[in-house]
């Protein structure tokens, strides 16, 4: 353990003591905790709130109206134990979404343990067997779980699927309705020789607006058939690391297809006829014509994963203490950038090839 650790540890553990003396002197102690701990934290620069998110399933109501369509939620990844997350996950899909098929497509060699409470819950289980070729940061993995648990979902005749993660929680309130009334409202006339529709995607959290293809791959929503054509592109060739030099720009990461991100949506885009070539204009035909762009604040993902999720102005996007007018790590394509482009408020321009050329860091 760092030095850095061992203080970081000391710290947390000497605020346990006024927050425990609260806690036990006020009833709404944990409110009054934050709530002055964010008093005394905001200054000039930055206000400061905070806000809670239910853990237990007896916490979650939902108005249930009647489903209009048949839905597959396809939870790809390996099983998180910790806190039970991924067990806990599916229980609360189950509750929310009673008529949808729960998906969860895994690895073969997972606790058995966890698979046998997913199943016994009324969810469905698929099995893969790892890739021998990893890919560029294991897309390869991402790429074999999704699709198996799609097709998964064409056989049990689902006509939409949400692809998420085995370790996140979509936590916003009929999401699976949101997005197909997203695909509804914005047809996809302008390219219908390649017969398919759009699909739902989220934006990145620190700038993806001029980082041509890095749509975020956490989540998708589509026609299964759709869906199903986005995770069949091929598997890649390369290893889990592939090298870049120092310093490289935006659109250099992008080349090289670093990103697990980039590499799904650049080859998808080129299955349906785009040039791949970086720069900003391509994208953003690819963007505008086939994907409808969404935020994770509009579904209000939970991932445990990164001490990022204390940090919701980075979590979502929406401030960057390093941020520059060169960087615009706040310019995201969320719904009101994707919006702006598709309406033909925002318009490519040559000048803003610039912004692909900058660090990336």
């Amino acid at each position: 353990m760092s030095v850095r650790d061992i203080v970081n540890k000391a710290l947390r553990k000497s605020l346990l003591i006024p927050y425990c003396i609260i806690n036990k002197m006020k009833k709404d102690g944990t409110d009054f905790f934050m709530s002055e701990a964010c008093r005394i934290a905001e200054n000039d620069r930055y206000q400061l709130a905070y806000r809670k998110i239910p853990k237990k399933l007896d916490d979650a109501h939902l108005f249930d109206y009647p489903a209009s369509a048949s839905y597959a939620i396809v939870m790809q990844g390996p099983i998180r134990t910790e806190e039970k997350f991924t067990v806990t996950t599916v229980a609360y899909y189950k509750k929310m979404y009673p008529s949808a098929y729960i998906i969860v497509s895994t690895w073969d060699d997972e606790p058995k343990e966890a698979i046998d409470q997913i199943k016994a819950m009324g969810a469905y289980v698929v099995l893969n067997s790892k890739p021998t070729c990893t890919g560029t940061l294991m897309v390869n993995y991402q790429l074999t779980n999704s699709l198996g648990g799609i097709k998964k979902a064409a056989e049990l005749g689902a006509k939409y699927v949400a692809k998420t993660r085995t370790d996140q929680k979509i936590c916003k309130l009929h999401f699976l309705d949101y997005c197909r009334a997203l695909i509804q409202n914005f047809s996809k006339e302008t390219v219908a020789e390649n017969k398919t529709g759009r699909i739902v995607a989220l934006s990145m959290a620190y700038g993806n607006l001029f980082y041509p293809y890095l749509i975020s791959d956490f989540f998708y929503f589509g026609k299964t058939s759709d869906m199903l054509k986005l995770f069949s592109i091929p598997l890649d060739t390369r290893e889990r690391y592939v090298e870049i030099k120092k310093n490289a720009t935006k659109r250099e990461f992008s080349k090289l297809m670093i990103a697990p991100e980039v590499y799904i949506m650049k080859t998808y885009f080129q299955t349906l006829g785009y040039a791949g070539d970086d720069t900003v204009k391509d994208y953003w035909m690819g963007v505008k014509n086939n994907l409808i762009c969404i935020s994770m604040k509009d579904l209000d993902i939970v991932w445990p994963k990164y001490e990022e999720r204390y940090r919701l102005h980075h979590y979502y996007g929406d401030y960057f203490e390093s941020d520059s007018a060169e960087k615009l790590k706040t310019e995201n394509f969320d719904f009101g950038n994707w919006l702006n482009l598709y309406s033909g408020i925002l318009q490519y321009r040559p000048e803003y090839e610039r912004y692909a050329d900058v660090i990336f860091k």
